[in-house]
């Protein structure tokens, strides 16, 4: 009686891990990602020689560098710049308000930070069309930045590359750089990103299956005369970026990668994210392995299994060629920045590893743009000359 009791409570210890491992992995393959506005404004002064808003103060929101603020529940939207004050017993901050767009804002309003500067194609002031790309799950939106005229590079494109759980809108902040180089720009989506067609699933691949519709937009850029790419990639979609770099048929004519806070293994980050998260390392490497399983994956409706060692870059990877730069900062606690050490150190041949000031996961940009621009301008111009 008691060996048959501790069996079932080991049986039952054990369907709760498995369930939770399996909550786990959902998680790590979901799309959609909450933005919640989460504080509230304080005050607003227009009064003042420039604009300025009152928000509650946190490691966010006193952070140097230039970020954005949704409010309204998403009905309006402000650039906010440089800190003008910080009150430690009220415990709020106030910061410059270079610019908003949509509903008035007002005191009292709920609001969401975020990094996303700017936010629309019409905020850089260049000229832009919305195309669509061509893919195997229908239309996918994207957004053209053509070269001027007088410019040198007009068959040179960038191609930038969105990470998980974000949209076009992220990699904005690359455009002004690759623009001012002389080459074309194409912002993309891929499946199941809200822009594009969803897959079946509707499960992210982790890159895996995403970079084929990117490969469909260097398809559409090469039938617009095209003729060499530097690729753009944050986040996830640095993985994206390294796959192309792989399997392309396009690969011969990717002339660099720029890899912003890069997926460069994702079993490592996985982990980094259980860590940071305090659940259970049995947990997190039983999730990896409901992601790999021909029969546990159906459990989180993946159509497919991930490869996740094909996603290491860094023991993986030999077969990495194409000069790289990345951008990372040692702040990130999504992506640890030791990752990109190693992958740097594991390709030292081609890869150059720019860190920045200490920022959350793909804040680099909006902490320190001027070293963040420069790094990227340098770099193109040995690559694009």
């Amino acid at each position: 009686m008691i060996l048959r009791s501790a069996i079932a409570v080991c049986g039952l210890t054990i369907l709760g891990m498995l369930t939770a491992s399996i909550a786990i992995a959902k998680n790590i393959v979901g799309t959609e990602t909450p933005r919640r506005e989460s504080m509230r404004i304080a005050a607003v002064g227009t009064d003042e020689p420039i604009p300025v808003v009152t928000l509650p103060l946190s490691a966010a929101t006193r952070a140097p560098g230039e970020y954005a603020i949704w409010y309204d529940y998403g009905r309006g939207y402000a650039r906010v710049g440089e800190v003008v004050a910080v009150d430690e017993c009220a415990s709020v901050v106030t910061r410059e308000v270079i610019s908003s767009v949509g509903s008035t804002l007002r005191a009292g309003q709920t609001a969401r930070w975020s990094g996303v500067v700017p936010s629309r194609p019409e905020d850089l002031e260049l000229p832009f069309t919305t195309v669509n790309i061509p893919t195997a799950l229908g239309s996918a939106p994207a957004t053209r930045f053509d070269a001027t005229p007088h410019q040198s590079k007009p068959s040179m494109w960038a191609i930038h590359i969105h990470g998980q759980g974000a949209t076009r809108a992220g990699p904005l902040r690359g455009i002004p750089v690759t623009h001012s180089a002389g080459l074309t720009s194409l912002v993309v989506s891929y499946r199941n990103d809200q822009e594009a067609p969803n897959s079946d699933d509707r499960r992210s691949m982790l890159g895996q299956t995403e970079w084929l519709d990117v490969e469909a937009a260097l398809d559409y850029a090469r039938e617009q005369g095209a003729q060499g790419f530097v690729l753009v990639g944050w986040s996830m979609g640095a993985s994206i970026a390294l796959l192309l770099a792989r399997s392309s048929k396009h690969r011969d004519l990717i002339l660099g990668l720029c890899l912003v806070a890069p997926v460069t293994d994702w079993r490592s980050t996985i982990i980094a994210g259980g860590r940071s998260a305090r659940l259970p390392a049995v947990l997190i490497r039983l999730a990896m392995h409901v992601l790999a399983d021909s029969s546990l994956r159906r459990t989180i409706q993946l159509k497919e299994t991930i490869d996740l060692h094909a996603l290491d870059w860094i023991r993986n990877g030999s077969d990495l060629r194409i000069p790289t730069l990345v951008l990372h900062s040692a702040g990130d606690k999504s992506v640890p920045i030791e990752l990109s050490r190693k992958f740097s150190e594991a390709h030292k041949d081609t890869v150059e590893l720019v860190e920045l000031p200490a920022t959350p996961h793909t804040l680099e940009w909006n902490r320190d743009r001027e070293l963040w621009e420069s790094a990227l301008a340098q770099w193109l111009s040995r690559r694009t000359d």
